[in-house]
C-alpha cells in the first residue's frame, strides 16, 4: 500500500477554519485546542504538530483573516469597474463580513486596546496597521479615478478614505455593543447613499454603475 500523503498546507488551512468557527462561538478565552481539534476532525496532537499554542494559532489566524478580508474586498480590482459599484461592493462585503463573525471583531477590539495599552504587542500591530494602510490605499484609489472621470469632486483621496473608514468602523461598534440597535442587513444602504452624497461631484448626477 502507497504511504499516505498529507497536504500539510490544506491541513493547516483545516484547522485554521475550524479555529475559525470555535472562536466565533466561544471567544478568546473560552476556546481550547481540544475544542479546535474536534472541530477540524482531527486528534489535539495534530494541531501541536502546526501550532506551538492557542496564542500562536490565533496569531496565524488573524493574519489569515486580514488576507482573507482584503481578498474579499476585491483589493485591486480591474479599474474599469465604475468607482461608486466598487464603493458599494466594499461596504456590503465589510458590513456581511462583520455579521457572520461578530465574536471575531469583538477579539479585534480587545486587542486594538492590547495594540494601544502596551508596546510589545508588535505583530498585532503591525497586522491592524498594514489592514487599515491597505483599505485606505485602495479606498483612495477609488475616489481618485472617480475624480478623474468627473464623478466625485475635488477633495484629498486619503483623508476621505479615512473618513469612509471610520464611518463604517463606528457602525460596527456600535453593532457589536448592540446588535438590536439596527439592521446590518439594510444600513449598508443608507451609508451608501451618504458616501456617495460626500462624494459625489455637482456636475454628474448618472455614473453608471458597471
Amino acid at each position: 500500500m502507497a504511504p499516505l500523503i498529507i497536504d500539510k498546507e490544506e491541513k493547516k488551512r483545516q484547522i485554521l477554519k475550524a479555529a475559525l468557527a470555535v472562536f466565533s462561538r466561544s471567544g478568546y478565552h473560552e476556546s481550547t485546542i481540544a475544542a479546535i481539534a474536534r472541530e477540524a476532525g482531527i486528534g489535539k496532537g495534530t494541531v501541536y504538530e502546526y501550532f506551538k499554542d492557542k496564542e500562536t494559532l490565533f496569531m496565524e489566524l488573524f493574519s489569515f483573516l486580514i488576507e482573507d478580508h482584503l481578498q474579499y474586498l476585491g483589493i485591486g480590482k480591474p479599474e474599469s469597474i465604475a468607482p461608486a459599484k466598487r464603493l458599494e461592493e466594499i461596504i456590503l462585503g465589510t458590513f456581511h463580513a462583520l455579521g457572520s463573525m461578530g465574536h471575531i471583531y469583538n477579539i479585534f477590539l480587545d486587542l486594538k486596546t492590547r495594540c494601544v495599552n502596551k508596546t510589545d504587542d508588535t505583530f498585532y500591530h503591525e497586522q491592524f496597521a498594514r489592514l487599515y494602510r491597505e483599505f485606505r490605499r485602495e479606498l483612495a484609489a477609488i475616489i481618485h479615478a472617480g475624480q478623474q472621470r468627473g464623478f466625485f469632486r475635488a477633495l484629498h483621496p486619503d483623508i476621505a478614505a479615512t473618513l469612509i473608514i471610520a464611518v463604517m468602523e463606528g457602525i460596527m461598534n456600535q453593532w457589536i455593543a448592540d446588535q438590536n440597535a439596527f439592521d446590518m442587513e439594510r444600513i449598508h444602504d443608507e451609508v451608501c447613499t451618504m458616501i456617495m452624497a460626500y462624494l459625489r461631484s455637482p456636475h454628474d448626477s448618472n455614473e453608471p454603475h458597471a
